[in-house]
């Protein structure tokens, strides 16, 4: 009886796939910071380039939001479509948001260490991107 679970036990760790932490973990992060963007008026605007000021920063917000979403019930839905969409998506909307602020930092505006905080998710998308579950 108790290999029996054992074995059960063993086959469930091995299914798990060790990009489901990093992923879950970067569509928390979207999720936490789009809203942040979407509640906090002028924030985006502030510390992104002032010359993009017709720049939706609302909808940016809930683009992260939504993505974020999208790619945690691919997780939570062992959905490999879900799972792969999410993240390509956060990992185009990461760069994005990189790009912005890099060129705003070291370009027209003042250096803002916000690109600082972008790079680290920016880089987790693409690792989970290069080393997801899209397998059929």
């Amino acid at each position: 009886m108790v290999n029996r679970k054992l074995k059960q036990d063993l086959q469930n760790a091995s299914s798990k796939r060790p990009g489901d932490f990093w992923g879950a973990l970067i569509a928390g992060v979207s999720i936490l910071y789009g809203e942040f963007i979407f509640i906090i008026d002028g924030y985006f605007i502030n510390n992104a380039e002032p010359y993009l000021n017709k720049m939706p920063e609302n909808v940016i917000g809930l683009i992260l939001v939504f993505l974020g979403c999208l790619k945690l019930v691919g997780l939570i839905s062992h959905n490999r479509t879900l799972k792969k969409l999410g993240i390509w998506s956060l990992s185009g909307m990461w760069s994005g948001l990189f790009f912005v602020a890099l060129t705003f930092s070291f370009g027209t505006g003042y250096p803002d260490p916000s690109y600082i905080f972008i790079l680290p998710i920016m880089i987790g998308c693409f690792r989970v991107s290069l080393k997801g579950d899209y397998s059929a």
